[in-house]
C-alpha cells in the first residue's frame, strides 16, 4: 500500500449538518445565504466545510416550515442551485479559484456538493434534525460531525446534539469527533451575546440556587402566556434592581 492509499484508508468520514432556518422568518435569505464578501450565512459555510473538509455527506434541514409548495430544506437548495457561482464571492472561497479557471473550479465544486447533499424533509425542529441527521450519517460510517448554523442558534444545536446523541446507543459515537462551525449570519437583529445560557452549578466559589433548572421551566409556558410572564418577570428583576 503506498503512502497516499495509507492516508485514504484512514480518513475519517465526515458528515455536516447545515440547519433550517424557518422560511417565514425575517430576512429568511439574507440568514440562509448571507451577502459576500465577509458576511457568510449558514449555507455558503455549509459547503465551504463539505468542501475543505472532504465531507461524505452534508445534510439539508428541515421540513418544520413550508412556502410556494417547496419544505425548508427544498427551498434551501434552491437556493443553493441558484447563486451557487455566487459562493466565488466569499472571501473564504478566494484561494479555491482564480479568474481564469473559476467557472471551471465552480462546476467540479456543483457536482461534488450535489453528489453528497441529502435534504431532510421530514423534521419539524431542532432535536428532530440533529436525530435525522444523526441516523443519516451512522448509515454511512460518518466519524466526524460538523453542525452548521448561525451564532445565536449554534449554542443550542450543539447542547442539544450532546445530549441525543449521548442518549443513542447507535449514535453515541458520533460524540467522539462533534464540532460547530457558526456562520456570520444570526437571528435578525440579534448578536450571539443576547444568546442567555444558565450553566448547573458547579464552581464551589460560587454557591447558590440552581438557577438553570428554573430558567429552564419557561419553555413549557404556553405561548399565549408569555407575554404576561415576561412582564411579570421584569417586575421581579426591578424588585431585586437589576
Amino acid at each position: 500500500m503506498t503512502t497516499s492509499e495509507s492516508r485514504g484508508a484512514h480518513r475519517r468520514k465526515t458528515g455536516i449538518l447545515v440547519h433550517g432556518y424557518n422560511l417565514h422568518a425575517g430576512q429568511w435569505e439574507d440568514v440562509t445565504w448571507g451577502a459576500p464578501p465577509e458576511r457568510i450565512g449558514r449555507v455558503p459555510m455549509g459547503v465551504f466545510l463539505a468542501l475543505s473538509e472532504q465531507a461524505d455527506v452534508m445534510v439539508f434541514g428541515s421540513g418544520a416550515s413550508k412556502k410556494d409548495g417547496m419544505l425548508e430544506s427544498e427551498a434551501t437548495a434552491r437556493l443553493l442551485w441558484e447563486r451557487f457561482e455566487e459562493l466565488a464571492g466569499f472571501a473564504v472561497f478566494n484561494d479555491r479559484a482564480t479568474e481564469l479557471n473559476r467557472r471551471s473550479v465552480a462546476g467540479r465544486m456543483r457536482q461534488r456538493i450535489e453528489s453528497i447533499l441529502h435534504l431532510d424533509r421530514a423534521s419539524k425542529n431542532t432535536r428532530d434534525e440533529i436525530a435525522y441527521a444523526g441516523r443519516v450519517f451512522v448509515e454511512r460510517d460518518v466519524e466526524r460531525v460538523i453542525l452548521v448554523s448561525g451564532p445565536t442558534h449554534l449554542p443550542r444545536c450543539l447542547r442539544d446534539a450532546c445530549a441525543i446523541y449521548g442518549e443513542d446507543g447507535d449514535m453515541s459515537g458520533l460524540l467522539r469527533e462533534l464540532y460547530a462551525a457558526p456562520s456570520v449570519t444570526g437571528y435578525p437583529g440579534y448578536l450571539a451575546d443576547d444568546v442567555v445560557i444558565f450553566e448547573p452549578p458547579h464552581r464551589p466559589d460560587r454557591p447558590g440556587a440552581d438557577m438553570s433548572r428554573v430558567v429552564a421551566r419557561a419553555h413549557d409556558i404556553p405561548e399565549n402566556q408569555r407575554e404576561r410572564f415576561v412582564r411579570r418577570l421584569d417586575d421581579l428583576l426591578q424588585e431585586f434592581e437589576v
